[in-house]
């Protein structure tokens, strides 16, 4: 940091050169010599060349002071050390001294008379043109002092034809005055370093900023704050915010009183919750800090955040911790899982209703390479028929009546890069199966109406609950589709093959319904392990929720093992009307079968998808 220095005369000049040698090659320390011109402008033009502090003496300080420089201006002083100094060197010219210093320089000759044996009067001044007066006094008095004084009382004295010495400051001196002007300009640069961090920090969060006294005055805000009420200006400093922001004031109340916390706070179109922060100044207060935020921008965003985490929220939830077995058949699968995770092959998986074919893919994809891009599942039973192929591999702009403006991106493309899971598979239209082909061989996709393909790096799973070469001999299913997406295969066993899972999953399930230490008695763990579950884990869990919130007036007859073919469960003689007629389609649906009608047959008469069909008997073909 730069300082300027104006010197009286050229000897002062070149000490300073001397004992500064190092600082001025640094450019720390800029250095001027008095002039005949005018001071202020000689300060000024110091502040040019790059200082950003001024020392000057004696009347150059006052002079330079009364113009407000936008720079601190540090006094170079007299000590008495220095006047002392001067009079020694007087004493060899005069027996008579008369000292002109301003009046705040502590000097007494009382005190130091023992140390010369001279006449030393002081003449004390408040201001540049009291010097002149002193001047005429001298001259009138005819006593023929010697004056000593700084450089102006110098060439005044010298002008009228009185005998004048410069008081000299010390090296000593010099170096404390420079110090201090270096300290100074450390210690603004550090407050303005703090007020300008600070400036930054309020005026960059998203929180609008008040800052008022205990009398309701404001005395600080941020630019935030002018965003929230755009009718404000910035000439809101000293008013009451009771005039400012009157709806603000009165959700406060008495501000003195105990802290606000998220008060709500209408202003137009924006919904904003205020809180307020007390100020303590040694144990006192002295205000509070109110902050404001915008609650619709709040939700943003967390929107905005949620997506970024979980883009799209194509995500996968499960791994293989999440799979729970103690049968060594279900632990053959899941280590066969685990093997298929590592590898890119598309895998087949098989299973009934209800077995956890999702949970399967979740976990295989949690385990892959691709863990960190996208997990797209899509059920192609739920899929309608005429736009399967728009969601499946996407479309561009006016491909169709109702197409979203600029096209949409298919479920392929959403899965670039991660794996895509198709459940049902075995639901997939003949006509689709065709375009499906074509993405797996050639790893591309083409939206409909586009004429361009996209490539894809997309890793797919499968799953069906049917046999799928039963359905390629009944030419339901393309035979070079299948054999594309028989690769690896996976066959999750139902529940009633894994019987040791059975009461262990039970109690698990018990517990995620906040029963701690479920007790089951031996009769109930013997009709649970004796029961066929044809929903499998999901039903076994449906039943675990039920007794959870029933507990002991539940009945568990419909476990009944002579009763393996009954849906409907009832507890205290309530009958439940869907499970009723469901039970009812499902013998219709057995007695059309006993007559050899074939499941395209069955489904004509029911006015039913052959795919609704499997789902009502949950049975495969």
């Amino acid at each position: 940091m730069t300082v300027g220095i104006i010197v009286p005369n050229k000897e002062t000049n070149d000490r300073i050169l001397r004992i500064f040698k190092d600082e001025i090659l640094k450019n720390n320390l800029i250095v001027s010599m008095l002039t005949e011109d005018d001071v202020v402008f000689q300060a000024k033009a110091l502040t040019k060349r790059g200082a950003m502090a001024i020392i000057a003496r004696g009347g150059t300080y006052f002079d330079i002071m009364k113009a407000n420089l936008p720079v601190p201006v540090v006094e170079l002083a007299f000590l008495a050390q220095d006047i002392l100094y001067s009079i020694n060197q007087a004493n060899r010219l005069g027996n008579k001294i008369a000292v002109v210093v301003q009046e705040r320089i502590i000097f007494d000759p009382k005190m130091w008379g023992n140390l010369f044996d001279v006449d030393v009067q002081v003449y004390r001044y408040s201001k540049m043109e009291d010097i002149d007066n002193v001047m005429k006094t001298l001259v009138e008095s005819q006593e023929d002092r010697l004056v000593i004084g700084g450089a102006i009382t110098y060439a005044k004295a010298i002008r009228i034809g009185l005998k004048s010495l410069n008081i000299e400051n010390s090296d000593e001196t010099i170096i404390r005055t420079y110090k201090q002007a270096q300290e100074i300009l450390c210690q603004i640069y550090e407050n303005t370093k703090h007020s300008q961090m600070l400036s930054a920090v309020l005026n960059n969060v998203n929180d609008g900023i008040l800052v008022i006294s205990n009398d309701g005055i404001i005395e600080h805000f941020n630019n935030k704050l002018l965003k929230f009420f755009n009718k404000l200006d910035r000439n809101i400093v000293n008013k009451k915010i009771d005039d400012v922001l009157p709806a603000v004031s009165s959700a406060l109340g008495d501000i003195t009183k105990a802290p606000v916390s998220n008060k709500i706070v209408r202003s137009g179109k924006l919904v904003l919750n205020v809180n307020t922060v007390p100020m303590q100044a040694s144990g006192k207060p002295i205000g509070i800090v109110l902050t404001i935020q915008d609650l619709t921008e709040i939700q943003k965003l967390e929107e905005n955040l949620r997506r970024k985490l979980n883009p799209k929220g194509l995500s996968s939830k499960y791994d293989f911790g999440n799979i729970f077995t103690r049968n060594k058949k279900m632990n053959d699968v899941i280590e066969s899982a685990r093997k298929y995770s590592k590898a890119d092959s598309t895998i087949l998986i098989y299973g009934e209703s209800g077995t956890g074919k999702e949970i399967f893919a979740q976990s295989i994809h949690s385990g892959s390479e691709r863990h960190d891009a996208p997990f797209v599942a899509v059920n192609c039973g739920a899929l309608n028929k005429n736009l399967i192929e728009s969601e499946l591999f996407g479309y561009v702009e006016g491909a169709f009546t109702g197409a979203v403006k600029g096209g949409k991106q298919g479920l392929f493309e959403m899965a670039h890069k991660g794996t895509i899971f198709l459940d049902e598979i075995n639901s997939l239209p003949i006509e689709v199966q065709s375009s499906f082909l074509r993405v797996i061989e050639e790893k591309e996709v083409m939206r409909v109406g586009s004429d361009y393909v996209i490539p894809l790096d997309v890793r797919i799973i499968v799953a069906s609950n049917e046999n799928l070469i039963q359905l390629v001999e009944q030419g339901e299913f393309r035979r070079d589709l299948f054999y594309r997406l028989n690769v690896l295969e996976i066959k999750i066993p139902p529940l009633r093959e894994r019987k040791d899972d059975i009461v262990p999953l039970f109690q698990m399930f018990l517990k995620e319904f906040g029963i701690d230490q479920p007790v089951i008695s031996d009769e109930v763990k013997s009709r649970l392990s004796s029961y066929q579950w044809k929903g499998n884990i999901r039903e076994l869990k449906n039943v675990a929720e039920r007794y959870a919130l029933l507990g002991d007036k539940m009945s568990f007859e419909f476990l009944d093992s002579g009763n393996t073919d009954s849906m409907v469960i009832t507890d205290d003689y309530k009958i439940d009307l869907k499970d009723l007629n469901r039970k009812v389609e499902e013998l219709v649906i057995e007695s059309l079968e006993a007559k050899g009608l074939s499941k395209n047959e069955i489904s004509n008469i029911l006015g039913i998808s052959r795919t609704a069909l499997w789902k009502k008997t949950n049975t495969k073909p």
